[in-house]
């Protein structure tokens, strides 16, 4: 069964440490945060599919006493598979990757992903992450960001998220120059 989008979001900030940082992919998340008011700096990529997982992984690099918690959808993973593997060789302990499947090319109009099944968790395993697992319901969420901090990663979570193409996601509320000035003041001030 999938899950509506919010819920997953809501309960991703509820869960959040203070000293956190959230990268968001292409897509609904990147416009849904800003809306929603995170208490840890973010960064919203509004035009690179599939880059959210590489540029979280720098700032988990760049930032180790950081938890960095990448959010990518099913089909910008798809545009940039390979990424896993990098972030499995560079056993980066305090990195998390959620992604949302919801079976569609969301950003470029709601196209169906390619009619292929890609098992995400056992990709993200055999590529080397500590832990990788499907959650079910939101309310999973704040213990398996828990466990994985606590065990170190990378760690992997897929989401199923519900594609509903009559959602009202919001625009994006920054321009990229804005969100790179809110980014580096959120980072300052933590």
């Amino acid at each position: 069964m999938s899950v509506p989008r919010q819920a997953w979001l809501s309960a991703l900030l509820a869960a959040l440490d203070a000293r956190d940082v959230l990268v968001a992919g292409l897509g609904g998340n990147a416009r849904y945060l800003p809306h929603m008011a995170p208490r840890v700096p973010h960064w919203a990529l509004c035009d690179s599919m599939g880059a959210a997982i590489p540029l979280a992984l720098g700032m988990a690099l760049a930032r180790p006493t950081r938890g960095v918690v990448a959010l990518e959808g099913d089909g910008s993973l798809l545009m940039n598979l390979g990424c896993l593997a990098t972030v499995g060789a560079a056993r980066a302990a305090n990195l998390t990757v959620l992604i949302f499947e919801n079976g569609a090319y969301e950003s470029s109009g709601g196209q169906a992903l390619p009619a292929v099944t890609v098992d995400f968790v056992a990709v993200a395993l055999a590529a080397g992450f500590r832990r990788a697992e499907r959650l079910s319901s939101a309310d999973e969420l704040g213990a398996a960001l828990a466990q994985g901090r606590s065990t170190g990663g990378p760690t992997l979570f897929a989401l199923p998220t519900r594609f509903d193409p009559a959602e009202t996601i919001p625009p994006y509320s920054e321009r990229p120059d804005e969100i790179r000035a809110n980014f580096a003041r959120a980072l300052r001030g933590t």
